[in-house]
C-alpha cells in the first residue's frame, strides 16, 4: 500500500460539521481494528497548537503572507513530527482541515498570490498528501446559524475571528471550496452537509470504503 494512501483530510467553511464526520470516521475504522490518529489544522502538536491560538485569535490583524506562514510553520512541524510518522507505521490518519483550507483561506480570502501559495504548500508537506478529500457544503444561511447555535451552546463570550466573519466572507469561502472541488476531482469529494450529520457521515463512509476497498 503506498505510503499516503491512508490520509484523509476533512474540509469545509466554517460551521458545516467537519468534527463530527471526523470523529464518526475514526469510530468506524477503529470498529474494522484500524489504528487511527485524528488531528487537525492548525494544530497537532505543542509548537502548531500553540500557532493556533495566535493564528485563531492574534494579536493585530495579520498580513494575508503572515496568516500564510504561520498556518504553514504549523503545518511543517505538524507533518513532520505526526502525520508522516504516523503513516509510516501503516496507520490511518483523519485531517480536520490541510491544505485545501490554505488555497481557499490564504488564497481566495486574503488574496496570497497563486505561485506563491503553491510554492510554500508544497515546501510545508514534502510530497504528503492526502488520498481523498471531503469537502463538506451547505448554504450560508445554515452554516451561521449552525456557529450562532454552538457559541450559544457553549456560552462562549467570544468566537475565533473566523466565526465572526461576514455573509460576505461565509459565501466566498463556499465558493473557494467548491473551486476545489472542481480542480481536483480525482481526490476531492462533496458532501451535502445540510444533511444530517449521520447521513454525512454515512455519505462518506460509502466512498471510504469503495476508495480504499474495505
Amino acid at each position: 500500500m503506498p505510503q499516503f494512501s491512508r490520509f484523509i483530510s476533512i474540509e469545509g467553511g466554517e460551521g458545516v460539521g467537519k468534527s463530527y464526520l471526523s470523529h464518526g470516521l475514526q469510530t468506524r475504522l477503529q470498529q474494522l481494528q484500524y489504528e487511527v490518529l485524528l488531528t487537525r489544522e492548525p494544530g497537532g502538536t505543542p509548537l502548531a497548537d500553540s500557532v493556533r491560538q495566535i493564528f485563531l485569535n492574534p494579536p493585530e490583524k495579520p498580513t494575508a503572507l503572515a496568516e500564510l506562514f504561520l498556518v504553514s510553520a504549523a503545518r511543517t512541524q505538524h507533518v513532520q513530527k505526526l502525520i508522516r510518522p504516523a503513516l509510516d507505521l501503516g496507520r490511518w490518519v483523519i485531517c480536520d482541515r490541510f491544505y485545501d483550507s490554505t488555497r481557499v483561506y490564504q488564497g481566495d480570502l486574503a488574496g496570497v498570490d497563486s505561485k506563491v501559495l503553491e510554492s510554500v504548500i508544497a515546501m510545508s508537506v514534502e510530497g504528503c498528501h492526502p488520498a481523498q478529500t471531503f469537502v463538506l457544503d451547505c448554504p450560508t444561511d445554515i452554516a451561521m446559524d449552525r456557529v450562532q447555535k454552538r457559541t450559544k451552546q457553549l456560552q462562549l463570550e467570544a468566537t475565533n475571528r473566523y466565526d465572526e466573519g461576514s455573509r460576505e466572507m461565509y459565501e466566498s469561502l463556499r465558493k473557494g471550496y467548491l473551486k476545489r472541488v472542481a480542480e481536483f476531482p480525482e481526490r476531492i469529494v462533496r458532501l451535502d452537509a445540510s444533511q444530517t450529520p449521520e447521513q454525512v457521515l454515512d455519505d462518506a463512509w460509502a466512498h471510504v470504503k469503495q476508495c480504499f476497498k474495505l
